[in-house]
């Protein structure tokens, strides 16, 4: 089981190859058809997987080649739900952006075709070309739902509940419990639920925001822990879910600033098998927060390496973070890089070459893993 061999790992996202950023841009000025485009698509993605292998990992993604962003490709899977377009200032520029907004009755329709149930599909038939390789299919987590609609778009109801957030929180939770069964009845057994939420509210200035709203912070916090409990009732024995949340990473940069110490308590309490967290910098302060892992039957996942800074991390360094990890949860640890390397399809301020040295470092640690 997954379980019992997890020692390290990525989180997800890769840098757009060329082919891709090409191929994307000629679907949008409508020089190829869609199913050229999905062509392209899977041609980089095989090319990605086989370097993937190539370089030592165990578990391997499709890079989110076939995404604009991290979450929201994802949440446009389920009826009641879509985005709104609007330019925004983000670290002194311009930015094209999307929040998502809860248009009707939220659900998952099983009889739908599903453009990242395909995608998954098609992961899976690559990695199983391969002995001992495992497909990992990553996709964003329900309180983005709740952070976009209520608190980034100020919304106080929605179209279809009202004012009333639990009946909303049920049926969000109800739509990811078919979902995460669907990828299941597929061969799925390894998904990653990412879910930068928790750290809006370690954020002192998005706390006054919450506060701004009429809401409170343990508020918030209890809406968080509630969908995403329920979103796993249903999980089967065998399937291995983690949960992955940074401080933001758009194009490379921060979005949040704090620690986990007031919600660590909190998400720990969600049944997820694996926690990847971000540790690459002085920003996330100590491991002490996640000592509440420790007699927990989950893995902490220790984000060490950075995917946004071009510097290669000292080796014997991360050596030394990692014991001061493991001393705070325990034996149950793994290692991997803070994030991905594009949460969205811009990518972050690095390049190929430096991408794949950080791959090949985190391989090398198996020394002390």
């Amino acid at each position: 089981m997954i379980k019992d061999t997890l020692t390290y790992d990525i989180v997800g996202s890769f840098l757009r190859p060329a082919e891709i950023k090409e191929a994307r841009k000629a679907y949008k000025d409508g020089k190829i058809s869609k199913e050229e485009l999905t062509q392209a698509e899977d041609l980089a993605i095989a090319s990605l997987v086989e370097k993937e292998v190539a370089h030592g990992l165990k578990y391997v993604t499709d890079g989110e080649f076939r995404r604009r962003w991290w979450h929201l490709d994802w949440l446009k899977e389920f009826d009641g739900f879509d985005t709104i377009h609007f330019t925004k200032e983000i670290n002194g520029t311009s930015n094209e952006i999307e929040l998502g907004t809860v248009t009707g009755k939220f659900f998952y329709d099983k009889t739908k075709a599903h453009p990242e149930l395909r995608a998954w599909d098609y992961l899976h038939s690559l990695a199983q070309k391969y002995d001992g390789i495992t497909a990992k299919k990553c996709i964003s987590g329900p309180n983005m739902i709740l952070i976009d609609h209520f608190l980034q778009l100020g919304n106080k109801e929605t179209p279809y509940y009202g004012i009333e957030i639990h009946a909303l929180i049920d049926d969000i939770a109800k739509a990811y419990q078919d979902a995460i069964l669907d990828f299941y009845d597929h061969g799925c057994r390894y998904l990653q639920i990412d879910d930068t939420s928790w750290t809006y509210l370690i954020d002192e200035n998005f706390q006054k925001k919450i506060t701004a709203l009429g809401y409170t912070k343990g508020q918030i916090l209890n809406w968080f822990q509630l969908v995403s409990t329920k979103a796993l009732e249903h999980k089967p024995e065998d399937f291995f879910i983690a949960t992955h949340f940074c401080k933001g990473n758009f194009k490379g940069n921060p979005l949040f600033h704090g620690f986990y110490d007031s919600v660590a308590p909190v998400i720990a309490e969600i049944p997820y098998d694996a926690f990847f967290v971000e540790y690459d910098d002085a920003r996330s302060g100590s491991f002490a927060p996640w000592s509440v892992l420790k007699d927990k039957d989950a893995i902490f996942v220790a984000g060490l390496i950075s995917t946004k800074n071009p510097l290669l991390e000292d080796h014997d360094f991360l050596k030394k973070r990692y014991a001061e990890a493991r001393s705070v949860v325990g034996e149950q640890i793994a290692l991997s890089p803070q994030c991905g390397f594009a949460s969205v399809e811009e990518g972050n301020c690095i390049d190929e070459e430096t991408q794949w040295k950080k791959i090949d470092l985190l391989v090398s640690c198996q020394d002390f893993l």
